[in-house]
């Protein structure tokens, strides 16, 4: 969640990310909220985030892209469950140049 932070961050917009549209692994799917935790928040980078028009292509360069969300006006990042409830999504992750070891 920290990239997506940065990126909102430096355009002066918010986001809106759907819970059930992120990618986990079949293991993630039996611990569904761990996995989430991780995919949103963990330190290692297995799938670019980007921001692009509304009509990417399912693949992009021979890649399968996800939509995960929708860029918004109003800043803070919120996550959306099945229901379309929102929380505050934090900006949680490793900064690799943020003397965090």
């Amino acid at each position: 969640s920290t990239d997506l932070a940065h990126i909102c961050e430096e355009s002066h917009v918010g986001a809106e990310i759907d819970a059930e549209a992120i990618p986990l692994a079949r293991v993630g799917q039996q611990k569904k909220l761990v996995a989430l935790d991780l995919a949103l928040h963990g330190g290692e980078d297995y799938e670019l985030l980007f921001t692009s028009s509304q009509n990417v292509p399912a693949r992009v360069a021979g890649v399968r892209a996800t939509r995960i969300g929708r860029i918004t006006q109003a800043s803070g990042m919120r996550l959306l469950d099945a229901k379309g409830h929102a929380r505050k999504l934090a900006s949680r992750g490793w900064e690799h140049f943020g003397g965090n070891f």
